[in-house]
């Protein structure tokens, strides 16, 4: 069995699937997103908490339109997955945190803010004693193969293309995220396993779904997380003139959804005029912040800030893609042998806005689910073939010159410029022409350009708001 991906997702499909007597080749090009989560898990593990009240707020943050058994799933299988992540040897804090949009506290953090590293780390030990798990990395996927079905992929590693046939592939290359300048993810979260399955006939959708977190660094330098569980600790979000203006958007303040604060800071920013609102940490305990916050005191410390005394500057930067390749909830696709878990897939669970700290559960929950589905179908998979020959061409996805060439920097500013938290239809049809016309010198810069454009195109089509897609045109603005 191949996993195509080795974040949580992938890794826990592979041991997963392995636990049945699968044998598992898990490939990873890069480190990913799961590795930089900071929020941990939500699972209702707490007392006086359920299943159902985690449902409840998952559905209330989609607005509208989460699939609600899907939901139901999800939340249910919560509390095994910490169990089952505990018996691979991951260590989790107490107490439970509170982040917005929940009703009480539950989320499980690992290492205070440093959740996904110690998640990634735990699974990571655990695959190392795993003898029916392979593992490549460094293996950047060109495409999936065959026609009609999946067939294995073909792989770039180590300035070699290597063939890998399978019988089960599972899809777990996380989102696309990394298509914006301002960006949370690693660059190698650009969607480029969702457009392999699309290229291959798989069915997409939800692509103008995507979450900008609210509380990104916009200092100079490449933007970091400043995670939600600080707001929650009682982190202030404040304007240049020092006004907790949130509340003039939503009576939760800083507790509401990522969407609604996502919003609230773009539109005041938009009134009041500069680029950037401020996180004031100075209500959190100094105790508090150094031992549940060590990744954004040292992040802080850095850029030359006191998060204790300083305001910390911020905006929003893209966090989560809630699109993707469309699955059940066993990972199926619409393509015969090929799977999909995690960030790559759209399962419905997050409707329109994803609830905080859902996505290390999805990717555990769903991720598991896969592997078990696909283990069945194809236990053991041929050798991997190295075509340093030649025999297999490579795909060429170069876009032919015939409009103004775009390199990905330009693709990364049209894309944070008209497809970023608001939205407009004269924004978003310029960006989708802007798109169809250009051409592109680079493979890195064929797919950004594919992906950006499914992405503007679903938002176009979309004309109303929901969640976390913002239409401007089509509603009055936020009373503020």
């Amino acid at each position: 069995m191949l996993v195509i991906g080795d974040g949580l997702a992938g890794t826990a499909a592979a041991l997963a699937a392995a636990a049945t007597g699968a044998e598992v080749l898990l490939t990873g090009a890069a480190a990913g997103s799961s590795v930089l989560a900071q929020g941990g898990i939500a699972a209702a593990i707490g007392p006086g908490d359920s299943p159902g009240l985690h449902a409840a707020d998952t559905l209330r943050a989609g607005a509208g339109l989460c699939d609600q058994i899907a939901v139901v799933e999800l939340t249910r299988w919560g509390p095994s997955l910490i169990r089952w992540l505990e018996d691979q040897g991951v260590e989790f804090d107490a107490p439970l945190g509170l982040e917005a949009a929940h009703s009480l506290a539950r989320v499980v953090h690992g290492g205070g803010d440093a959740s996904g590293r110690t998640i990634m780390a735990a699974l990571g030990r655990a695959v190392g004693r795993n003898q029916l798990i392979q593992r490549w990395r460094g293996a950047k996927l060109d495409q999936l193969l065959g026609e009609g079905e999946c067939l294995g992929a073909a792989f770039e590693r180590g300035n070699q293309r290597w063939l890998v046939p399978a019988a089960a592939t599972i899809l777990a290359t996380g989102g696309y995220a990394g298509l914006w300048a301002r960006t949370t993810n690693a660059r190698v979260t650009s969607g480029e396993g969702i457009l392999a399955a699309a290229e291959l006939g798989a069915e997409v959708d939800g692509m103008e779904f995507v979450q900008f977190h609210p509380t990104a660094f916009a200092g100079p330098g490449r933007p970091f997380l400043l995670t939600e569980a600080l707001r929650g600790a009682g982190a202030h979000v404040v304007d240049r003139w020092g006004r907790r203006f949130l509340f003039a958007y939503d009576a939760r303040g800083e507790l509401a959804p990522r969407d609604i604060v996502s919003r609230a800071i773009a539109e005041h920013l938009r009134r009041v005029g500069g680029s950037t609102a401020f996180l004031s940490a100075a209500p959190i305990p100094r105790g508090t912040l150094i031992d549940h916050f060590p990744t954004f005191v040292r992040n802080c410390a850095a850029v030359g800030l006191d998060p204790t005394n300083d305001l910390i500057p911020i905006a929003p930067a893209a966090h989560y893609s809630i699109g993707g390749v469309v699955t059940d909830l066993e990972g199926s696709t619409s393509v015969p042998r090929l799977w999909a878990a995690g960030e790559c897939a759209y399962t419905g669970v997050h409707g329109a806005n994803r609830l905080a700290s859902n996505s290390l559960l999805e990717a555990g929950v769903f991720g598991r689910r896969a592997g078990l589905a696909a283990a069945g179908a194809g236990a053991r998979f041929p050798e991997p073939e190295n075509l340093a020959g030649g025999r297999e061409p490579k795909r060429d996805r170069q876009v032919p010159a015939r409009g103004p060439i775009l390199s990905i920097r330009q693709i990364r500013s049209l894309m944070t410029e008209h497809v970023g938290v608001l939205r407009s239809e004269s924004g978003l049809r310029f960006a989708v022409e802007l798109m169809k016309a250009a051409a592109v010198q680079d493979d890195v810069s064929a797919r950004a350009l594919a992906l950006g454009a499914m992405v503007a195109a679903a938002a176009l089509a979309r004309p109303e708001t929901a969640g976390a897609h913002v239409r401007i045109d089509a509603e009055t603005a936020l009373a503020g």
